[in-house]
């Protein structure tokens, strides 16, 4: 049987009800259906930090992972994708979402595909995730879905053209969707030829085992023939 992907969307909202809950499931709702066109099996889990404040100002204080919290890093660190979605506060994320990150050991991220969304009240917060929140996830080592999605308070509940944003909400979230579930395909696919390919022997010119750790098997096509300079001045 198929294992499922596994997702993992967090959101940094404040409140309950929250806009940044409303985005992070829109975006986890849409990865789902685009992955399920394929016959993928998707497994989403939705992380409120918010419910985690107190286990996350506690790993800051004391370096130490509490059970709640180390549940949630333990996910993330087998999870084949992340949503992460932060409000805007100060031109920046909140400083419960940045918390959360700075009590993580930062190499679960490392190749880790992420789609980033933010949500503020107004436009003008829209470029925080590329010159705030993007170039911390860059510095994790993490693979960013390009498309991050943005909304403004005036975004939800208009998806046509002209009533929020140039694109509506819904448009933008199936582009970044279609994105996270491309590179999920891909990276998927990627570990599979590999897996494939490491059983295989490696063979000579006449179809005989190559012997490891020979000169030839290190080097590129372009040098098989590499001849020792000491051979050519007749010192070997």
């Amino acid at each position: 049987m198929t294992e499922p992907i596994r997702i993992v969307a967090l959101a940094a909202g404040l409140s309950t009800p929250s806009s940044t809950r409303m985005l992070a499931d829109q975006l986890s709702r849409a990865a789902r259906l685009e992955l399920e066109r394929t016959g993928a099996v998707v497994d989403v889990q939705t992380v409120e930090l918010r419910e985690l404040a107190h286990d996350i100002t506690d790993a800051m204080l004391t370096r130490f992972t509490g059970e709640r919290l180390g549940v949630v890093v333990e996910s993330i660190r087998t999870a084949d994708a992340v949503i992460a979605v932060t409000p805007v506060f100060n031109v920046g994320p909140s400083g419960l979402f940045k918390s959360f990150f700075d009590a993580m050991d930062i190499e679960i991220w490392k190749d880790k595909p992420v789609l980033l969304g933010a949500t503020a009240g107004t436009p003008r917060h829209s470029l925080a995730i590329d010159y705030a929140i993007r170039p911390m996830f860059a510095y994790l080592k993490s693979q960013i879905v390009p498309t991050s999605v943005f909304a403004a308070s005036a975004d939800f509940g208009a998806d046509t053209e002209g009533q929020a944003d140039a694109l509506p909400l819904s448009s933008r979230i199936r582009r970044a969707a279609a994105e996270l579930a491309m590179m999920l395909r891909t990276t998927g696919a990627a570990a599979e030829a590999e897996a494939q390919s490491g059983g295989d022997t490696a063979t000579t010119a006449d179809g005989s085992p190559a012997e490891s750790g020979t000169a030839s098997s290190k080097l590129d096509a372009e040098f098989a023939n590499f001849v020792p300079m000491g051979q050519l001045l007749g010192r070997d």
